[in-house]
């Protein structure tokens, strides 16, 4: 048998009588410093997943009200676009054009007449 194999088999081994090795009683205090350090790291994780749902819940609740805001808004805004679209098809209307003209004190123009110019206007080089 190997060197190695001895001594590893000789410092793992549950009669040896090595300094080395825990009684029982330090294992089992060892066991359970492990599994209650388990449970207070699984407290710590579960209270860190509720306290970062919680934010999760706070901001998509904020998100909601944000958007209702935002589509009241847009609803605001569409009725103003339809009402100012009415406005001036109203104001383009024939009927509207002859009254603004009347107020500005506009007349129809008559028959134009137009110069006929037999010369050349621009020079040449």
């Amino acid at each position: 048998m190997s060197k190695y194999l001895f001594v590893t088999k000789k410092r793992f081994h549950p009669a040896s009588k090595s300094k080395n090795n825990f009684s029982r009683k330090n294992r089992l205090s060892a066991k359970f410093f492990i599994s209650k350090l388990g449970g207070v790291f699984l407290a710590i994780l579960i209270i860190f997943s509720f306290v970062s749902y919680l934010i999760q819940v706070n901001s998509l609740a904020t998100k909601g009200y944000q958007i209702k805001e935002l589509e009241k808004q847009l609803n605001e805004l569409m009725a103003e676009k339809a009402d100012l679209e009415l406005e001036t098809l109203s104001l383009q209307s024939l009927s509207a054009v002859k009254d603004r003209i009347n107020d500005l004190g506009m007349v129809a123009s008559g028959q134009a007449e137009y110069l006929s110019i037999a010369a050349p206007v621009a020079r040449a080089r």
